[in-house]
């Protein structure tokens, strides 16, 4: 058993370290809502638009709700000395270790079967790519996000877009068109196009698209092999703060007085 001041200690401690948590989970989810809610106020504040709202809203939204559910058993099993809320805090953060490594070791042995599901699905995003089709918006901006952000024509060529129906309907007539996406790939030579859009067609004097444009999967790949051990140091140091929290509430559970009658506090 350990010392009743050890115990006092962890016990606040753990407090504490949860309720910051609580609190940032709070801040995630009010910028989530407001996104979501408030788009053109969001956009004042950024001046631009860095990715497709729908993804910030509901990415800030479920990290905060799970951050403050989180956040609030720590908090009120350490405070109150509740075994059954320390035992929901201790399984959930073993849930989310568990998933954690799942996922990690998925990524890294099936990477190629991965890499295959993602390119098929978008050629069939590029192929079906229609601004006046709001059942695809949302993966369409991301694509143009993609696009725009990596310097980018499709995902192994630019060739794969002369697939569109709308690009093959009007470069038939002799209206050559682009997504508006792919401009910040363009050479030297093509800059003539002066579009500042970032999403759906633009249209230009000649067919950009025929030129061999640096393709999005080289991109991408690029990104993640300059960031690999960026990534791979958040993922261990946010591994080693949910085993840290783990071995706080075990400890703490073990040790405090296994008095149910405890929850008549909250009345």
């Amino acid at each position: 058993m350990a010392s009743k001041g050890c115990i006092v200690v962890t016990k606040y401690f753990l407090f504490v370290f949860n309720l910051i948590f609580f609190f940032l989970g709070g801040v995630m989810l009010g910028f989530g809502l407001w996104i979501l809610f408030d788009k053109n106020s969001f956009i004042l504040v950024l001046g631009t638009v860095s990715a497709p709202f729908y993804l910030w809203s509901y990415l800030l939204s479920s990290l905060g709700t799970f951050t403050m559910l989180m956040g609030f058993l720590g908090c009120i099993g350490a405070l109150k000395e509740v075994k059954c809320m320390l035992g929901i805090y201790f399984t959930l953060l073993v849930f989310l270790l568990a998933s954690q490594i799942t996922v990690g070791v998925l990524i890294y042995t099936q990477r190629k079967m991965i890499e295959k599901q993602l390119s098929n699905a978008v050629k069939d995003l590029i192929k079906n790519y229609n601004v006046d089709d709001e059942k695809h918006q949302n993966l369409e901006e991301s694509w143009d996000f993609i696009q725009s952000q990596f310097s980018c024509c499709g995902w192994n060529s630019s060739q794969e877009w002369m697939h569109n129906s709308k690009i093959k309907r009007n470069n038939s007539t002799g209206e050559y068109i682009f997504p508006c996406s792919c401009y910040n790939s363009f050479t030297l030579n093509n800059t003539n196009f002066n579009t500042t859009k970032e999403i759906g067609f633009c249209s230009g004097p000649t067919n950009p698209l025929l030129e061999d444009l640096k393709s999005c999967r080289v991109n991408v790949f690029e990104w993640f092999q300059e960031n690999i051990l960026s990534i791979t140091i958040v993922s261990i140091m946010i591994s080693l703060v949910e085993l840290f929290a783990m071995m706080l509430s075990m400890l703490l559970c073990r040790n405090i007085d296994p008095d149910y009658d405890k929850l008549v506090r909250f009345h």
